[in-house]
């Protein structure tokens, strides 16, 4: 995996801050496309409220370093700071113990039974203040500080275990390894494109191979129930870029809807 100079924080909303570092497509991937060029973002979301921040995902542990900087750009090493990891796999893992090790971590919230440091090896005595929260199903809340929560969804695809994240206060939707599709041609190119259905579809299919084949009839309606339930103003997938702005939220749903229905 290659590493490159392109890291890009920016801000989602008032108090929603997507944090990112890429990829060099260079070398294949396995959750990209083989024709794919440029570069795949791998994002983190900062939510940040008054007495809390909440961090979703920790990346791909070769950004740990450069993760854990841009978290500094927002939050202090004492403000109480919190994790939703939206699935335990390596590139939602990675900065976990760097995170951890600089920061005032209080909680860590996933789907898991798995206490998550110890994905990474024998570390969780190491943080006996942090509190695990496993076990999370769609319709649950994880509070961000007193007054906020974000909404647990049901992602419309899935392979191992995942969860989409709602923050209704900014109509949010962290949609983890979902809506990768577009991505930077060089490290300068971070505006977002158009995205076509072939393009879409391709994407999807060398993430969840076993689309090609399958009835897909049930994604569709998670799929549809998710974006005619919410309010979404914002789509934060884990990998790609972000997009942001009511019509081109609606305009990827249905290329990328388009493009789970059967050929």
């Amino acid at each position: 995996m290659q590493r490159v100079s392109a890291d890009r924080t920016a801000r989602l909303s008032d108090d929603v801050v997507v944090l990112s570092n890429a990829v060099d497509l260079v070398k294949p991937i396995s959750w990209v496309e083989p024709s794919a060029a440029g570069l795949d973002p791998s994002n983190c979301y900062l939510v940040i409220a008054p007495d809390e921040s909440l961090l979703i995902d920790t990346g791909l542990r070769a950004h740990s370093s450069s993760l854990a900087g841009q978290i500094a750009r927002y939050v202090s090493a004492s403000t109480p700071l919190s994790i939703a990891l939206t699935r335990i796999e390596p590139d939602c893992l990675g900065g976990l113990l760097e995170v951890a090790e600089r920061f005032n971590l209080v909680r860590i919230s996933s789907q898991s039974n798995v206490i998550p440091f110890d994905y990474l090896g024998p570390f969780s005595s190491r943080f006996p203040q942090v509190q695990i929260v496993n076990g999370l199903h769609p319709g649950d809340e994880i509070p961000v500080g007193r007054h906020r929560r974000l909404l647990v969804v049901e992602p419309a695809v899935r392979t191992l275990p995942t969860l989409w994240y709602l923050d209704r206060a900014s109509g949010t939707l962290f949609t983890s390894d979902f809506f990768g599709e577009d991505r930077p041609s060089d490290p300068d190119d971070w505006q977002g494109h158009a995205v076509d259905v072939g393009t879409a579809r391709r994407h999807l299919h060398a993430k969840f191979d076993w689309l090609a084949i399958a009835d897909t009839s049930a994604a569709l309606s998670r799929l549809d129930r998710a974006f005619s339930s919410f309010e979404i103003k914002t789509i934060a997938p884990g990998h790609g870029l972000w997009l942001t702005g009511t019509a081109q939220v609606e305009e990827r749903y249905r290329v990328v809807r388009t493009a789970l229905e059967p050929v």
